[in-house]
């Protein structure tokens, strides 16, 4: 993974690597920024995600620091 101090990057991680990060017991926040329905008709949801309006979705200076938050 990239540098965190690299303002503005983009991280990216697939499925699989979310996956093992989720089993690893790593704390993380997951974010599900699927639109509504989309968001409502799945039967899919990862376990402890908050559900978030992209369209709302701005950076909290006050989120920990110290556990990767993911955005799906």
């Amino acid at each position: 993974m990239a540098n965190s101090a690299q303002a503005g990057a983009s991280l990216r991680m697939d499925a699989d690597e979310l996956k093992r990060l989720l089993t690893s017991g790593q704390p993380i926040t997951v974010l599900d920024s699927r639109n509504p329905s989309a968001w409502a008709a799945s039967n899919v949801k990862i376990p402890g995600a908050v559900h978030v309006d992209a369209g709302q979705l701005r950076v909290d200076p006050q989120w920990p620091r110290d556990r990767l938050t993911v955005v799906y």
